[in-house]
């Protein structure tokens, strides 16, 4: 292989990684934290049950994000989560390298602007208004946009909706 198949071999296996990351993202959100977590006994209950009751009361926030990434709580279990991926997807750093640095990076970005998210909601508002859409909008929007580091994918998919500014209202008034 000469230098410049290498690069680009690496250069595309890594928006491959990048790719596969978010789709992944938009994935175990959508199937495995809402559908199973909406069952009750779900393993993955804590997600829906925890972390987005969590939200609505406190306005965008999780005190539970506050804590260590060793807590049995949505906070850790969603960080060991993460971990765990990037062990089962390891065998790939010789046969891939770039898929799996990007793709495992991707994880652990996702990890940080969930966090950051919901430790500063006016942050979130700002930067990642289809979060604050997935949490805090209408039925519609909280069953949608289900990718937390970027919207293009949601878009791709069909599942970005857009909360307005008076359904954000109605539904802050009837939480107070």
């Amino acid at each position: 292989m000469t230098i410049a198949e290498a690069v680009l071999f690496h250069l595309t296996t890594g928006l491959a990684g990048y790719v596969y990351a978010v789709f992944l993202e938009w994935f175990v959100h959508k199937y495995i934290f809402h559908e199973l977590g909406k069952r009750k006994g779900s393993r993955f209950r804590f997600h829906y049950a925890d972390h987005h009751k969590a939200t609505r009361q406190h306005e965008g926030g999780d005190p539970a994000f506050e804590g260590s990434v060793v807590s049995w709580n949505a906070y850790g279990r969603e960080f060991w989560f993460i971990i765990l991926g990037i062990i089962i997807h390891s065998p790939l750093l010789f046969v891939a390298p770039a898929f799996f640095i990007v793709s495992s990076l991707s994880g652990l970005n996702y990890h940080r602007m969930h966090k950051k998210s919901h430790l500063d909601p006016e942050w979130c508002k700002e930067h990642m208004p289809w979060h604050w859409d997935h949490h805090m909008g209408d039925r519609e929007a909280s069953n949608a946009n289900w990718c937390v580091t970027c919207e293009w994918f949601d878009k791709l998919m069909g599942t970005r909706v857009a909360a307005t500014a008076d359904e954000r209202a109605k539904l802050k008034k009837q939480r107070a």
